[in-house]
This record gives C-alpha cells, structure tokens and sequence, in this order.
C-alpha cells in the first residue's frame, strides 16, 4: 500500500480568508436568530424557514471553524465528529435552501395555503433534517468521514481519502445536493419571476377588477344605482330658455301702488311736518 500523500500546505491568508468567512456566516445566522427570538410579530411561515437555515447555517460555520483553527495533522477522534457535523449542516443547509424556495413558489404560484402549508412544513423538516442525518450517520458507521490531508477541504476533514468509494461518499454528502440546489433554485425562482410578471397589469386595476366582479356584475346593486341616478337627474332645476330670463310685469303707477299698499295716517304726516324746518 503506498503511503499516504503529505497534506496540502495552507497559506496564512487562506486560512485567514477562510476564518473571517466562518466568523462572518456565523454572525449573519446568530442575528437572524436573534431577530426571530426577539420580535414574535416577525414569526411567519416562511422566516420560521429562514431560522432552520440559519441554524444549520451556524453549525456548518462553527464546524468549520473549528476545523481550520484545529490544523488536523491526521486522523483524531475530534476530527471525525468535525466532519460528521459539518457534512450534516452542510447538506442541510442545502436542503432547507431549497426547501425556502419550494415554499414561495407554492405559496405565490400554486397558492399553499393554511392546512396544506402546515403539513408542508412538516415534511420540510422530516426531509431537511431527516435525509442529513442518516447519510451522516451512514457514514460515521462505515468509517468514511475521516482526515483528508486538505485535499479537497480547506483545514477541515471531510472524506477520508483512503476509502475507496470517497468520491460517491462525497457526492452523497454535500456535492450531489448542492449541484442539486445550483439547478433547482434558479427555476423555482424564475418560474415565481414569470408568474409575477404575468400578474404586473392585475394588480394595479385590483380595485376595478372587484367593483366590476361585486358591483356592476350583481343585479341588486346594479338596480339601487341605476334608481339612484334617475332620481338625481329629475330633481335638477329646469333649463332656461335660450330667449333669456322671463320679463318682469310692468309696475303700476306710483301713487296708485302707494295708495293700495300704505295706508295714509293723517296725525302722523302733521307730526312729520312739524319738525320739518320752514
């Protein structure tokens, strides 16, 4: 059996680049958590989602952390259970990826609603976290995971590069599920894209789209406005005619309208004429 191939040599900048990334991943996911545990009016289906990505998220970070700050130099116990953990969020990660973006295309496109959405989550985490743990412990039993001399990891272990099977076991994983993710998403999301450009136009001519559906469309309603109009119509005032206003009748002569109108009171024409200056 030929000996072993002496493990990659890591940069310092790798290993730096690779460490603030880890740091980084591991504060985005601890946020979003705490943002999730903080605010219970924020708690929705889809950022419930959101919180077991990020979970996954944060050990798949910690995991490797751990891993390039370690520097394995071979095969350890602690090494083993690095890889197992990280094989186990990564894939999940990947699957509740996924998971977030099949939830939006049947909420939006196929409109998945109450019940329906409850069992559909259920069976997002029986898949996302189900189908991770027994590949996983499928191969922490048949001594897969193992040292992999940075071969085709940077600092952490993974496969152990001695198994004859390594590339199915790698394939099985992470690699086959996130080649997975790499076509699944970007259909999922253009197909929810075309749906709501389909929708542009309706959405703006919504509040016309009900008063024809629930207004012009119901006979009753229909009915009371059309009542409605008629007796606005015939309670205007008449037009005039286009000779001009009617004439007024000719006033009589003066003193026959004062005469008929006011009474003369003799004493008080006297009174009135004694103050008046001679």
């Amino acid at each position: 059996m030929p000996p072993p191939a002496p493990p990659t040599e890591l940069v310092p900048s790798e290993r730096a680049v690779v460490l603030l990334s880890c740091v980084l991943s591991a504060l985005g996911s601890g946020l979003l958590v705490a943002t999730h545990a903080l605010w219970p009016d924020l708690r929705s289906r889809a950022r419930r989602l959101l919180l077991f990505l990020s979970l996954a998220d944060l050990l798949s970070a910690a995991s490797y952390f751990y891993g390039v700050l370690q520097d394995f130099a071979g095969p350890s116990w602690d090494c083993v259970l690095q890889g197992a953990l990280s094989s186990f969020a990564n894939t999940s990660s990947f699957f509740w990826t996924v998971a977030i973006a099949l939830y939006l295309y049947l909420s939006i496109v196929r409109v998945a609603r109450g019940p329906r959405a409850d069992r559909l989550l259920w069976a997002f985490h029986v898949v996302s976290w189900g189908v991770p743990l027994a590949i996983t412990m499928a191969a922490v039993t048949l001594k897969k995971i193992g040292y992999d001399a940075s071969d085709v990891s940077v600092g952490w272990c993974w496969i152990d590069l001695e198994a004859e099977d390594r590339v199915l076991w790698m394939l099985l994983t992470g690699k086959l599920w996130e080649m997975l993710a790499y076509v699944t998403l970007p259909l999922l999301y253009l197909l929810v894209r075309k749906h709501i450009s389909r929708a542009g136009i309706g959405n703006t001519f919504q509040g016309g789209a009900n008063c024809i559906m629930f207004v012009l469309c119901t006979r009753a309603v229909r009915a009371r406005l059309f009542s409605l109009c008629c007796c606005c119509c015939s309670s205007q005032p008449p037009a005039q005619s286009p000779a001009g206003p009617p004439e007024a009748p000719a006033p009589s002569k003066m003193g026959e309208s004062q005469d008929r109108r006011i009474p003369v009171n003799p004493r008080a024409t006297s009174q009135h004429l004694s103050f008046c200056p001679s």
